[in-house]
């Protein structure tokens, strides 16, 4: 036993020491603080603590790891040191390009179309630098990396359904012709640590029984086991401009379960029959694709659920341990009244509250269009604004269009100001850019808050700019 414990601690060492490990928590730290950036220049205030994000994701991602050590190691896995380092520097290459791309599914699934070319070029050097290197990947077994991939996106599913709108995170995104509108982006992105059981010469681990994917691999039958460290990074990005946050991450939890079984099926498929490993690979990359398009096509036709109607203020979100979150106001709700006076902008939200300095009286409607009536006493140190966060007017800054976000791009944080500070300043197209695949809805109107007889945003659906959460 305590030879055993002395292997796992050894391997959790091994962990934490190797440079993957702490590439994957750098993402992880520099993609949460990016919301934070970005939240200053948005709202002029902090709304989610990044540290707590990184938090929940990595205990999220220890569930999930744990979670997968444990079947894999029931079922057998098969992987060297120098395949779980063609993994990561697989993974590290593509989050050059975009961050989502970190995703474990997508190293994979390349290192499976990179193995079969290799089998098809003739001549490929056998020795040296290059030639190990190519060994390395050759000699990785992708069927068994596609079954840990599928147990990974069921676990992230589960993840989904019960982080998911912890992560939901406000911000105004450029709708047709420049003008913003309220949305909510489920920033999903964690960090499993995995402890595999893999055959090793000499390894101090033995078992009673012969794990059965070595045999359906036609592995040979190995002496001694090992524990092997493989960090994983895997996460989802999905945006909402139209549902309620916690609806979008059941949807989307809906759909990462779908594809985590697509690809258990197709994991399985090229365990028992080779030549499907590389249609596997490819499929894996093309679903999880498909699914990531499915979100965005989702919000095509439906009304903006974040954008001023010309009666009252909608909120967007409400600032944590704020009068507003006191009072139990939800995102969603508009503000109707203030002490008695009708409210369609801030102005005149700030002129009602100096009505009354020391206490508010609020009417809210509610998500289901019923009127509410709330008070609370004002203290000194309140928000100005009570806490709320109101859907965006045309001098609100966006988040930058067309600037899909990469690795590089985790250090920068732009936002485009709005039409009533710098009409000339609005971005157009770049030169031969195709138009984007998914649509984002227009506000409203001009400032529609302040004109009550701007039209509601029921029709909102035209095709507008892309966004760093597009695919």
């Amino acid at each position: 036993m305590n030879e055993y414990l002395a292997i796992i601690l050894s391997a959790l060492l091994e962990l934490v020491i190797q440079p993957f490990y702490w590439a994957g928590l750098l993402i992880l730290l520099l993609y949460y603080r990016r919301q934070g950036i970005l939240e200053r220049k948005l709202f002029h205030i902090r709304l989610h603590a990044y540290g707590s994000l990184v938090v929940r994701a990595l205990l999220g991602g220890l569930v999930v790891g744990a979670a997968a050590s444990l079947i894999m190691a029931g079922l057998g896995f098969s992987l060297t040191p120098g395949g779980a380092a063609a993994v990561w520097i697989t993974a590290l290459i593509l989050v050059l390009i975009r961050i989502r791309f970190v995703n474990f599914a997508y190293a994979v699934g390349a290192l499976g179309v990179l193995q079969l070319v290799l089998h098809l070029i003739p001549g490929l050097p056998d020795h040296g630098i290059w030639g190990s290197l190519l060994g390395t990947i050759s000699g990785l077994n992708i069927a068994a990396l596609l079954l840990l991939a599928a147990l990974v996106h069921l676990g992230e599913s589960a993840l989904i359904a019960l982080q998911g709108k912890h992560f939901a995170l406000p911000t105004y995104i450029p709708g047709k012709r420049g003008r913003p509108v309220g949305a909510y982006v489920l920033r999903m992105l964690w960090l499993a640590p995995t402890l595999l059981l893999v055959p090793a010469e000499g390894g101090a681990i033995s078992l009673p029984w012969q794990p059965p994917l070595n045999t359906w691999l036609g592995l040979p039958e190995a002496a001694g086991y090992t524990l092997l460290a493989l960090p994983i990074m895997f996460g989802l990005p999905e945006a909402t401009w139209t549902l309620l946050p916690e609806r979008k991450a059941a949807r989307a939890a809906r759909r990462g379960l779908l594809f985590g079984a697509a690809l258990l099926v197709l994991a399985l498929g090229a365990v028992f029959w080779p030549p499907m490993t590389v249609i596997a690979a490819i499929a894996g990359i093309g679903l999880r694709e498909a699914l990531i398009r499915d979100g965005l096509r989702e919000e095509d036709g439906l009304p903006a659920l974040y954008a001023h109607t010309g009666r009252g203020l909608r909120i967007l979100s409400v600032q944590p341990g704020s009068p507003a979150e006191d009072m139990g106001i939800l995102p969603g709700e508009t503000l109707l009244k203030v002490n008695g006076s009708l409210v369609s902008t801030t102005q005149q939200l700030h002129e009602a509250l100096r009505v009354n300095s020391a206490f508010c009286k609020l009417e809210v409607q509610n998500r289901s269009g019923e009127s509410k009536f709330l008070q609370r006493p004002i203290y000194a140190g309140d928000h100005h604004q009570l806490g709320f966060i109101f859907a965006p007017d045309d001098a609100s800054a966006s988040e930058q269009p067309y600037r899909p976000l990469s690795l590089l791009g985790l250090w920068s944080t732009h936002a485009e100001p709005g039409r009533g500070l710098a009409e000339r300043e609005l971005l157009l197209p770049p030169p031969g850019a195709a138009p984007g695949s998914a649509s984002l809805p227009e506000q409203a109107a001009p400032h529609a808050a302040a004109h009550p007889e701007a039209a509601s945003p029921a029709s909102d659906a035209d095709p507008a700019k892309k966004t760093e959460f597009s695919p």
